[in-house]
């Protein structure tokens, strides 16, 4: 992963990367919300920068909120 200092704190990475059918290093495991695996883009540009802050599921599990249904 990239900068570990700015990056999404909900951010986990991934050990064993063969259990994944298409490999990335982190995936998005919030406290109120199920797993989600963030596209490479978005990993790059939001979840391993400052920019994470803008979030909206960072944003939502920052002030305790539930997720909305998808």
């Amino acid at each position: 992963m990239l900068n570990r200092s700015g990056q999404c704190p909900f951010l986990i990475p991934v050990m064993a990367d063969g259990l994944w059918m298409y490999p990335v290093p982190a995936y998005c495991r919030r406290p109120d919300a199920p797993m989600k695996v963030p596209a490479r883009g978005t990993l790059t540009r939001v979840c391993t920068t400052c920019e994470h802050a803008r979030c909206p599921g960072f944003q939502m599990s920052r002030r305790g909120q539930a997720s909305p249904a998808t």
